[in-house]
């Protein structure tokens, strides 16, 4: 390795600044908030491996490229002066003529601006900048130099952030602001695997937006913000007082494993998976991001928050599922399939039988096509006559697809050698896409592993680093859904972290160092057709199975047998109950302690107690139905029959829940001393007896203090529910009032309607009377009149006549109500063409007609509209036929119908 180019350490002030500006500030000191990364309670299954590191402060690496120099500039400048625990780790890729970082750093940041160097160590309330000719490491707390491959990619930001979240984990911060390439793309991705934040300039307002944008394509980026909303975040983060949630630092208090459970109860509802046997230590991690997304603070907030928005649960989806993966992560487990995997699947093997494997929690497809490549090599020429069939499962749609793709950033180029990149790999807008036909061996499907049927037949099954996120119940359903799923001579590898040891009778070891284990067989299991393998290398001695380990059912049913007898002898009594304290089985001889009650018959616990049991009892159970933990409480003394007692009281809370709530065992064990004389027996003796018989009175006290405060506080909840009712039924007296109020409307507008309708009627009345007293005039009228008179309706029926039309026409009272184009006269006067007339004209005509005695009329047609008239436009007419006998001819026509003068429009 060429020698290192030294540089000299130099530090930067920006005008004005004070040397107290430049004191480092140490670690938290004792009582102080926890840092607002770092989980103190469970470790996570990702960071067991992690080296023990003393920082304690959130750690920055912000990476910028060309380009990016003014979004770097802003985000220095918005930097608190003073009271921040932020260290900040700068990370530049410039072009040859640019000034050097370190410059602009000083005069922009308010903070102290130093090199980073060999061997140092980073320091809260300081910034570093990294030499542009060297990437640097971190382990164990302090920072590794190593020249930078000007020949190779530019990976500094990657190798940095990597080092960094394997080394803080939850402490660890990535930044990516303006610039070109994908560098810190793939760093970030750790970063956020590992439980650190991440950030990204938003693309659209970035000078160049292709670094932060092939960062947020990677998946890396938890927040894409602007240069001023990160600065503004960083802030706050840095704050001394800025802390987790207690339920994070302090482990789960009562009521938080409660809400955990409704929350992975709503998530499952919602996108079918069930995350409660997942590891909480990295669930909690995930959860807090939401939380600090949203400035959410409990728990219970964010359930409000993700029920009143349903998109947020598909992001916490998202940010739930692991995605730690890279292609050929971990060099050595693939040399370890080359020598003691693929020879084995190989040896003998017709070229007609496939090669199975079957990689579940592929996330994006790195591992797939790691195999894949790892499987081609080893096979060279012969690879083209081999059926090759690799599966691949995540539980995320969108890592499928872009596993379908098979398109990666540029960065790959840190795992992937120049060699596989040309062999392998297509050069594509923005990255590297892998071969069509190593695409085609490759099969990527949705699929839960811990749920779903598994794959059959498969030689090979590698799931690495998702054991671990699993706890011991859900880590032995996946291991028996692998055994079912491989043939008798296939293999299972596993993460580096991992192992079979919750299931050691199903695999065995092949490679410990590597976690490479064959599937062992079961007495139950059929063979399955296949090539017939050589035998496996030898396991070591400690991973032999032990004497009758090949009898599983029976030895279970032994063991069971045996466990029985056990506890039906030595077992303590004891009593299981629900959180109604009603007792749902007896366990053991309880009768020394619980007896029937008198009265009607009930199983409530308290009501069984014996005398002097139920005070200890109830604040055992109360203390452990409020902290979800095991509560012990010692020497109760309880009276059987003339003798007293000392029992000691132990309430365990039951992992299996009822449909109606949680459940609780309770034990009676007997103390030390287990009988007291009663009262009235013979006098204490000596100090000894007094002291003895003081502390036990002390006792007492205490337990019936403890016992009234559990009193005290049942009340006070009562009365809360009790207040609560009082609300609900006040609120309903007002709902009530208000529906009365509105009854009480609806009557009166219901009454007004009513003196409306009676209004109307009463004018109605008077109407129809009026109209009756019409009717009865115009009848005198028209029987008092000697003049033929006709009135005819608009459809032309004969509506009313005069007893005088009647003789003259021949008309009937029959006729009345036909129309008057049926009624043929008897007089011989035709009535038809002059009513024709006077409907086309609706003028008023006049014609003179004569009777078949020789008798002279002039008959008068005058058309007239009437208000109401259903037939439309057409007129009533009114017939008025006068009396012309004696009158001369003046027209010389003979007798009939003579013509007659019209007098215009009616």
């Amino acid at each position: 390795m060429p020698e290192q180019k030294k540089s000299r350490r130099t530090q930067f002030r920006a005008p004005g600044q004070s040397d107290a500006a430049h004191r480092s500030g140490g670690l938290a000191a004792p009582g102080r908030a926890l840092d607002p990364l770092l989980d103190t309670g469970e470790p996570a299954a990702a960071s067991e491996a992690r080296p023990a590191s003393d920082v304690r402060f959130p750690v920055v690496c912000v990476v910028a490229s060309v380009g990016g120099r003014g979004a770097l500039a802003e985000l220095l400048r918005r930097l608190p002066s003073r009271d921040t625990r932020l260290s900040l780790v700068l990370i530049y890729d410039a072009e040859a003529g640019d000034p050097p970082l370190l410059e602009l750093a000083a005069q922009r940041s308010p903070l102290p601006v130093t090199e980073l160097r060999a061997g140092a160590r980073l320091v809260p309330g300081h910034v570093q900048v990294l030499p542009p000719d060297a990437q640097a490491t971190l382990a164990n707390g302090s920072v590794e130099l190593t020249p930078r491959d000007q020949g190779g990619p530019s990976s500094a930001a990657d190798v940095f952030l990597r080092s960094l979240a394997r080394e803080l984990g939850p402490n660890a911060v990535g930044v990516v602001l303006s610039g070109s390439g994908s560098d810190g793309a793939l760093g970030l991705k750790d970063v956020k695997a590992e439980g650190g934040v991440t950030f990204a300039e938003d693309p659209r307002g970035a000078e160049r937006p292709a670094l932060p944008r092939n960062a947020v394509s990677a998946g890396g980026v938890d927040f894409t913000l602007s240069v001023e909303e990160i600065a503004a975040e960083l802030a706050r983060m840095g704050r001394p007082g800025y802390a987790l949630a207690p339920w994070l630092t302090h482990g789960a208090s009562f009521g938080v494993d409660s809400e955990l459970g409704k929350l992975f109860r709503l998530l499952q509802a919602t996108v079918g998976v069930d995350f409660s046997h997942y590891k909480k230590s990295t669930l909690k991690r995930r959860i807090q991001r939401r939380m600090m997304l949203h400035r959410l603070t409990t728990l219970q907030e964010y359930l409000d928050y993700l029920r009143a928005q349903p998109a947020e649960l598909e992001e916490l989806y998202q940010d739930l599922l692991i995605r730690v993966t890279a292609f050929f992560r971990d060099p050595d487990a693939f040399a370890a399939l080359k020598t003691h995997v693929f020879p084995v699947l190989m040896h003998k093997r017709p070229e007609d039988c496939p090669v199975r494997v079957w990689v579940p929690g592929c996330s994006t497809g790195e591992e797939v096509y790691s195999i894949a490549i790892a499987l081609l090599e080893f096979l060279e020429a012969d690879a083209g006559d081999r059926a090759i069939q690799i599966f691949g499962t995540d539980l995320s749609e969108g890592a499928i697809q872009r596993a379908r793709a098979g398109i990666y950033i540029d960065s790959i180029s840190l795992d992937v050698s120049p060699g596989r990149l040309r062999r392998f790999f297509v050069r594509v807008q923005g990255g590297f896409q892998v071969n069509q036909s190593i695409r085609d061996l490759c099969v990527f499907s949705r699929h839960n592993a811990a749920s779903d049927p598994p794959l059959s037949k498969l030689d090979l099954i590698s799931c690495r680093n998702l054991m671990i996120y699993l706890e011991p119940s859900l880590q032995r359903r996946v291991l028996q859904t692998f055994h079912q799923g491989l043939k008798p001579t296939g293999f299972l590898l596993l993460g580096s972290s991992e192992s079979v040891g919750a299931t050691p009778d199903l695999f065995g070891v092949v490679d410990r160092t590597h976690r490479i284990f064959c599937k062992r067989a079961m007495p139950e299991a059929e063979s399955s057709p296949g090539p017939t393998a050589p035998a496996l290398p030898s396991a070591p001695a400690a991973a032999a199975e032990a004497p009758g380990a090949g009898d599983g059912p029976i030895m279970d049913r032994v063991r069971a047998e045996a466990d029985a007898i056990v506890m039906a002898r030595y077992a303590p009594a004891g009593v299981v109950i629900d959180e109604e304290m009603q007792i749902l089985q007896f366990r053991g001889k309880t009768g020394p302690y619980l007896e029937p009650a008198p009265g009607d018959a009930s199983l409530h616990l308290f009501r069984m107690a014996r005398e002097g049991l139920v005070p200890g009892l109830r604040v055992a159970v109360d203390a452990s139905m409020r902290s979800g933990t095991v509560a012990r409480l010692e020497q109760i003394k309880v009276r059987h029959g003339e003798k007293l007692r000392l029992v000691d009281v132990e309430v365990w809370p039951l992992k299996v829940r009822l449909p109606r709530g949680r459940c609780f065992l309770v034990i009676f064990t007997e103390s030390g001393a287990t009988r007291l004389d009663p009262p009235g027996g013979a006098p204490s003796q000596g100090d000894a007896s007094r002291e003895l018989e003081i502390v036990q009175l002390r006792r007492e006290l205490v337990l019936t203090r403890e016992y009234l405060l559990s009193i005290i506080e049942e009340i006070e909840a009562t009365n809360e529910e009790l207040l609560c009712a009082n609300e609900e039924l006040l609120a309903s007296n007002d709902e009530l009032r208000r529906t009365n109020d509105a009854l009480e409307s609806a009557r009166e507008e219901l009454r007004s309607t009513n003196e409306e309708l009676t209004t109307v009627n009463e004018e109605l009345q008077s109407t129809n009377i009026a109209l009756g007293l019409a009717n009865d005039d115009l009848r005198s009228l028209l029987s008092s009149l000697s003049v033929p008179i006709l009135m005819l309706g608009a459809d032309l029926r004969i509506r009313r006549t005069t007893s005088a039309a009647d003789r003259l026409l021949g008309l009937s009272a029959s006729d009345v109500g036909r129309s008057i184009l049926e009624v043929k006269p008897r007089s011989g006067v035709d009535l038809a063409p002059v009513v024709a007339e006077v409907i086309g004209t609706m003028s008023t005509t006049e014609r003179q007609v004569e009777e078949r005695g020789g008798r002279l009329h002039v008959m008068r047609v005058r058309p007239s509209r009437i208000t109401g008239n259903d037939a439309g436009d057409l007129p009533a007419l009114l017939l008025v036929i006068e009396d012309r006998t004696g009158a001369e001819r003046d027209d010389g026509s003979p007798s009939g119908l003579r013509p007659a003068r019209r007098t215009g429009p009616a």
